[in-house]
């Protein structure tokens, strides 16, 4: 599944840190996992399920680092060219209203569908123009 977040973030122009960077070090001692990217849009955190029944998980100390110190867009895909986009202020709203629930140990947001249409996307340029970054056609 790693490799198919990463052919995403590819097709969609974003990128880690450079890992001779400073800037690396200090982005690996925070996310361990490859599901955080830099991008023209700002931070994207990209999540995928290929269970039948689609869920994402969402760590609440992950969750709370970002929302202190970054701007982000949350990127949920059932595969590489479909998903759904939620801003940090759509985050925040779907937790603060207890649509997304911590799992029973309190440590997890989980996330399950059905998820508004309005944030569904199909193929990379569907999700540029969610991102709403520059270049990306208008009937993607």
């Amino acid at each position: 599944m790693q490799s198919e977040i990463i052919e995403f973030a590819n097709s969609i122009g974003a990128s880690e840190p450079d890992q001779n960077d400073d800037v690396y070090r200090l982005y690996r001692s925070l996310f361990r996992e490859r599901n955080y990217f830099r991008h023209a849009s700002g931070l994207l955190v990209v999540k995928i399920s290929r269970s039948k029944k689609p869920f994402w998980g969402l760590t609440e100390g992950i969750i709370d680092l970002l929302n202190k110190h970054f701007s982000y867009n949350l990127i949920l895909l059932t595969s590489v060219t479909q998903g759904w986009v939620f801003s940090k202020a759509e985050t925040m709203r779907y937790i603060d209203r207890r649509e997304w629930k911590l799992d029973a140990e309190g440590l997890e947001y989980k996330i399950h569908p059905p998820l508004p249409n309005a944030n569904m996307f199909f193929g990379p340029k569907g999700c540029l123009k969610k991102l709403d970054v520059k270049g990306a056609p208008n009937n993607a």
